[in-house]
């Protein structure tokens, strides 16, 4: 009797020592699975922090949009209006640049009759000369 309740005692020390060499390796694995866990919340954390940097960026971008489009339409009145006042100017360029060619032209035309004018003048006194 004494023998058999060693054994049973040795049995029971056994089944214990393997409980607690379970339970040994559960924490351990419970350890190891709550650091995971704690790595994958930080880099999870870290991750939505870069969604709301790259957010911020898209509305700033989305802002700086909007303020060259307000600006583009508030020049764009100015735009024409100096477009209209180019023309304008290269219309009054033009038909400026067209009276002075028309004074030159008119300038040449009475240079060239005063030239034959005096051509036809001479050629006359000549002819009057010649048949004295």
């Amino acid at each position: 009797m004494k023998m058999e309740m060693r054994a049973d005692d040795d049995e029971k020390m056994r089944i214990y020592e393997r409980a607690r060499m379970t339970i040994k390796a559960c924490d351990m694995e419970l350890l190891d699975k709550t650091k995971k866990y704690e790595e994958l919340m930080l880099e999870k954390h870290k991750k939505i922090m870069q969604i709301q940097q790259l957010e911020k960026i898209v509305r700033l971008k989305f802002a700086e949009a909007d303020m060259f489009q307000l600006k583009a339409n508030e020049a764009k009145p100015e735009v024409l209006r100096l477009q209209r006042v180019v023309i304008v100017s290269e219309e009054e360029y033009a038909n400026s640049y067209l009276r002075q060619q028309l004074r030159e032209t008119e300038a040449e035309k009475q240079y060239l009759i005063e030239k034959i004018r005096l051509k036809d003048h001479s050629k006359a006194s000549n002819n009057c000369d010649g048949h004295s």
